[in-house]
């Protein structure tokens, strides 16, 4: 565990005890960290990794405790919304610090966290670089809140919301602080970076903002509500020199193999591909990547090509349904034959594949649950993951709930085991039974991993030469052995689930 146990720290970010087994970094708290410490401030991550989170709450505190932060930061987000609020009480009880929470969450819906007796004190809504800059620079009891943009606070029985906040220009955030976290616990072969390939893999950024407004996702609430401007927020690049140096940092400091790129979505311009890919091939760097984008993102075999020849190894679509009546309704702005050419494409010149689909959508009925299933058999995806839609805050299909979801109840929001209430379908299905039944059919669990075997030359001439090519040996001997045993253990939580 890293701690950073220095004395008067200007803010410790503090990753909850929910997100501690995690494979991904804290990317939200390590650019935060990177542009204060850029500023001058004195910046911590707490960042436990023990399976009981007693015991993670236990090193939070001592890391606290040792500290003595003026500000204390979280990051929130729905389905977690319960174990922040427990640490931050926690937090509370030991510490007289300022309790600051982000994320999409608190950006959305900062009534959530701001009422008498909350153990929060500030949300900070949307980019917190600048926002928390300016609290820092304050002298955080004389502050007068309402003058800084981008947050909420509770005062005399309400809420307090100032005015947006300008986003800002990417060029200013400068390198994520790596060196505030333990990285050793990243440099483990995992099957979640690029998913379902083992890899020493890092989530990288490109860029903010997407142009899109599906009606499940709540990305672009985040951005609407915390933008000076109207309308759509604008995507924002991070200049690519910029985005090289922290790929090269990943390389030759830490000595990764793969990265990921997360963007809302990559390469919504043909020449913002083109343009990453050449800079990278251009770079001499040797990892292999993968990258997150949208089917009408992908329409010609160039565009293929040069994602191959930069070291891209697989595209991760949105597919969400085949039935086009179905993806008129969510906004997703693709075709159905958007769809299959991307497929199309990736298999014509060996890109893997991998294909997100989600049950439950508004309205879905059993015509457009047979529409999905053919699309799949026609794009025969490397590998389909399989989501239960649920009503987010901030997302449209809440707002069309038109009803509120108690606090209480966002723990019910959960994607493996939907509650029967926040059916959207109109078919009868059980919920439940309707996902295990398709995860098992497409083979999102399964007692051996097929998919290994459309890896590629050039994955497997990664692993043999990477330094980390003992612990691939190890970490694969082991999956393949107790796949068996997880394919077992998945048909009883089936069995024990299902409603007959």
């Amino acid at each position: 565990m890293n701690i950073n146990a220095e004395n008067n720290i200007d803010v410790m970010f503090v990753v909850s005890p929910a997100n501690s087994q995690s494979v991904y970094m804290p990317f939200y708290f390590l650019y935060l960290a990177g542009y204060l410490e850029k500023h001058g401030f004195r910046v911590s991550i707490v960042n436990p990794h023990h399976k009981k989170a007693e015991d993670n709450i236990n090193d939070i505190l001592l890391a606290i405790d040792t500290g003595n932060p003026r500000f204390i930061g979280l990051a929130a987000f729905v389905t977690d919304f319960d174990a922040v609020a427990a640490l931050a009480a926690e937090i509370k009880k030991k510490s007289s610090a300022k309790i600051l929470v982000g994320n999409a969450h608190p950006s959305i819906t900062p009534e959530d966290f701001l009422y008498e007796g909350s153990p929060f004190d500030i949300v900070v809504r949307g980019e917190g670089e600048q926002t928390v800059k300016e609290l820092l620079a304050g002298s955080g009891k004389d502050m007068e809140l309402g003058k800084i943009p981008g947050i909420a606070y509770f005062e005399n029985g309400a809420v307090k919301i100032t005015k947006n906040r300008e986003l800002m220009d990417l060029a200013e955030c400068g390198m994520p602080a790596y060196h505030k976290i333990d990285m050793r616990w990243y440099q483990r072969p995992t099957k979640y970076i690029i998913r379902r390939l083992a890899t020493v893999g890092a989530v990288i950024y490109t860029g903010r903002g997407c142009p899109f407004n599906c009606s499940f996702c709540a990305s672009n609430s985040v951005w609407q509500a915390n933008d000076t401007a109207p309308g759509i927020p604008r995507v924002r690049k991070r200049p690519l020199p910029q985005v090289i140096e922290e790929l090269r940092i990943l390389q030759d400091t830490y000595h990764f193999d793969f990265f990921y790129i997360l963007d809302d979505t990559f390469g919504i311009k043909e020449d913002d591909i083109s343009g990453f890919c050449r800079a990278y091939r251009d770079s001499g760097l040797k990892m292999l990547w993968a990258a997150e984008t949208r089917v009408n993102c992908i329409r010609n075999d160039e565009v293929i090509e040069l994602l191959k020849s930069s070291g891209c190894i697989q595209l991760d679509f949105g597919v969400e349904t085949g039935s086009p009546r179905l993806l008129k309704i969510i906004n997703k702005i693709t075709t159905v034959e958007q769809t299959r050419r991307a497929f199309e494409l990736c298999r014509k010149h060996g890109l893997r594949t991998f294909a997100n689909v989600l049950l439950n959508l508004p309205t879905e009925n059993e015509e457009d649950l047979a529409l999905t299933e053919k699309l799949l058999e026609e794009i025969r995806p490397t590998f389909t993951s399989i989501g239960v839609t649920q009503p987010y805050p901030g997302t449209d299909i809440y707002k069309q709930l038109n009803r509120p979801i108690s606090k209480r109840d966002y723990s019910k929001l959960s994607r493996l085991f939907p509650a029967e209430e926040y059916r959207l379908g109109s078919h009868n299905l059980n919920l439940e039974k309707l996902l295990f039944s398709w995860l098992r059919k497409y083979g999102s669990v399964t007692p051996f991993e097929s998919s290994l075997f459309k890896a590629g030359w050039k994955y497997w001439k990664q692993l043999m030469g990477s330094k980390s090519r003992w612990a691939y040996a190890r970490f694969l001997t082991k999956d393949i052995l107790l796949a068996p045993l997880h394919y077992l253990a998945y048909l009883k939580l089936y069995l024990l689930n299902r409603v007959e």
